[in-house]
């Protein structure tokens, strides 16, 4: 089946979306289907076409300055965009679209419609929650508005947590058309093992004292100022991705920058305790990452993780703000008793509900229905 896959951005940008998106085409053409990403070149420096991994990695013109002004990512598409989109729409049998709430799956549902193809979507966010209001604003308006005149015309939208289920539906999308499923991690590569000193050294942090590690945007919504705020004697705070800290960062804490995936699993078992306190999410890849690697996890408290019937002793969920972060950050490192349960409470929650074989049987059924449409062009 020749599959068009549509993410506003695509690794080697790194978030959330892209990492789902990207395991998804791997995935699909590890298993024979003829698979196109359809991407924003934001990145100058990227080739416009790149064949990776049994896949084609199309990256067409696109401007980024929403997210290098603001840290928001939000790509703002070139002309040529449409041209390129069309194109591979036309070769396309199916059209999957990543979040409704951006410019590319945008006109790729659209072009999809017009053209006949069968469109899938998943649905990344639910409700806007940014702490500015414009922001917030403008979020709740633009996916509204695009999520009611997208999704009803998709055969299944993706949710990959309750809260965004209940987005969709509170959207109008019927319970039959929303494929619930889980975001897979790799638990072979994301797996406990022994830190390696020679990282501390290399990303400039302390040879010796409790790491607390963030990774995420560097926003307001994801918490990291909340996390900085406990940095002290005895620990150092780390913080890893994207944009730019809004004030200098304070003795006892590092900002590393963006951190690419194959580093990732050695940055966690740096750590002694991982701590995202975001606003509206529900086990962020990061945060699953983190558990698959055994590490204690601190994330903001949610009614939406009772639905997944955590152990809120050894998963701690708490308000975002500065002093429960730190209260909860304190807790875990004066107890290493403590720490080590929760560590493998972790590891065992991720293998059971984050296993990515399971995962990726789930998107290979999504399809299976789907009807062959006739070749209507070339890539």
């Amino acid at each position: 089946m020749r599959i068009l896959i549509v993410s506003s951005y695509f690794p080697p940008h790194i978030g959330g979306v892209e990492a789902v998106a990207h395991r998804q085409a791997r995935v699909l053409a590890a298993h024979g289907h003829d698979v196109a990403v359809a991407t924003g070149r934001v990145d100058p420096h990227l080739p416009e076409y790149a064949r990776e991994h049994g896949f084609s990695v199309w990256r067409l013109p696109a401007a980024n300055p929403v997210e290098r002004r603001t840290g928001v990512p939000y790509p703002l598409m070139g002309a040529g965009f449409w041209h390129g989109l069309r194109r591979l729409v036309t070769w396309s049998e199916v059209v999957h679209v990543h979040d409704v709430l951006y410019q590319p799956p945008q006109a790729a549902a659209l072009l999809a419609v017009r053209a006949g193809r069968p469109l899938f979507a998943t649905q990344h966010v639910g409700p806007a929650t940014h702490p500015h209001p414009l922001v917030r604003g403008v979020e709740h308006t633009v996916g509204t508005v695009a999520g009611r005149l997208i999704w009803p015309r998709c055969r299944s939208v993706v949710a990959y947590n309750p809260r965004v289920v209940a987005h969709l539906r509170a959207g109008g999308v019927p319970a039959d058309r929303i494929a619930r499923a889980e975001i897979g991690v790799d638990t072979d590569t994301f797996a406990p093992g022994p830190p390696d000193p020679a990282l501390r050294a290399a990303w400039g942090l302390p040879a010796e004292g409790r790491i607390v590690l963030f990774v995420g945007r560097m926003i307001a919504n994801k918490g990291y100022q909340s996390v900085l705020a406990a940095a002290g004697p005895g620990r150092h705070v780390v913080l890893a991705g994207s944009g730019t800290p809004a004030g200098p960062i304070p003795p006892g804490a590092t900002w590393l920058g963006p951190v690419s995936p194959d580093r990732l699993p050695g940055l966690y078992r740096l750590a002694d305790v991982f701590v995202l306190p975001s606003r509206g999410e529900v086990f962020p890849i990061v945060a699953r990452e983190a558990m698959a690697t055994g590490l204690p996890v601190v994330l903001t408290d949610s009614p939406r993780y009772d639905d997944y019937d955590v152990d809120r002793a050894l998963l701690r969920l708490v308000a975002p703000e500065p002093a429960p972060v730190r209260a909860a950050i304190d807790a875990v490192l004066a107890d290493d008793a403590l720490r080590r349960r929760m560590g493998a409470w972790s590891r065992t929650f991720a293998l059971r509900h984050f296993d990515a074989a399971a995962a990726d049987d789930a998107l290979l059924r999504l399809y299976d229905d789907t009807p062959a449409v006739p070749a209507g062009g070339t890539r």
